[in-house]
């Protein structure tokens, strides 16, 4: 037992809330087949702010001498959703420390440590986060024979715990990568990148590699309901199953 000073460190380090912090984590979905092919990984803090912007397919068309214009509508384009993630390492790349720093990091990097060693949440590396990243805007070029066919940059599929950001109630989002602005800020002496943002853009999509294109409607938001069995668990682990099948 830790006794009373372990549980008042306790409750100090979990906040308020008496929990562990939520994580929002990305999967890539092939969009030929509808396999996870970027394996899920939380990002290493929770962004500041996400912004969500709706594109709603009103026209309006002017009416000489009337009042208002004449609203016309067309079709929504889906939703834009955006944010600034950040990459930083606290400590040397265990490659480029001394013995002496070595010795003092292995409390951070112990046996049976929770976290992958050499990727606390304070040191992942910023180098592989940024790249990581860059694998969801990027084709892949496969062989048939003599022609080189390009498949599509992947599906990102966003779990965003308890933000029910889906119209059906469930925390992911199916979309597919619009912008990845990087931002590098501070290095170490060797050059290895020490601290970034990036800036995230995702545009929902509808179509599923599965059974086509999912519509979206207002009779969605009757079905919220509790999906917590259906979605990832966040924080590098995999998407459940039954979430892709779900599809967007």
């Amino acid at each position: 037992m830790l006794g009373l000073p372990g549980r008042i460190v306790e409750a100090i380090m979990k906040g308020p809330e008496g929990r562990k912090s939520a994580t929002l984590s990305i999967a890539g979905v092939s969009p030929v087949d509808g396999t996870i092919c970027i394996p899920e990984r939380a990002f290493q803090f929770w962004p500041e702010s996400i912004s969500e912007e709706p594109e709603i397919g009103w026209q309006f068309k002017d009416i000489p001498g009337a009042s208002h214009s004449l609203a016309q509508w067309t079709q929504n384009g889906g939703r834009t959703f955006s944010f600034e993630v950040v990459f930083s390492r606290f400590m040397l790349p265990l490659d480029q420390l001394g013995t002496a720093e070595k010795l003092l990091s292995l409390g951070l990097n112990k046996p049976g440590s929770t976290v992958p060693r050499n990727n606390q949440p304070m040191n992942v590396s910023v180098r592989e986060q940024v790249q990581y990243l860059r694998q969801f805007y990027l084709p892949e070029y496969v062989q048939s024979g003599e022609v080189t066919v390009a498949s599509p940059p992947p599906i990102a599929v966003l779990y965003a715990p308890n933000q029910g950001w889906n119209e059906d109630g469930r925390d992911t989002i199916w979309a597919v990568m619009t912008q990845c602005s990087v931002n590098h800020m501070l290095a170490f002496p060797s050059g290895e990148p020490r601290l970034a943002t990036v800036s995230l853009a995702f545009r929902q999509v509808i179509q599923w590699p599965a059974q086509g294109v999912i519509m979206k409607n207002r009779k969605m938001y009757a079905q919220v309901t509790n999906f917590e069995s259906d979605v990832a668990t966040g924080g590098g682990r995999t998407i459940n199953k039954v979430t892709v099948d779900k599809g967007p």
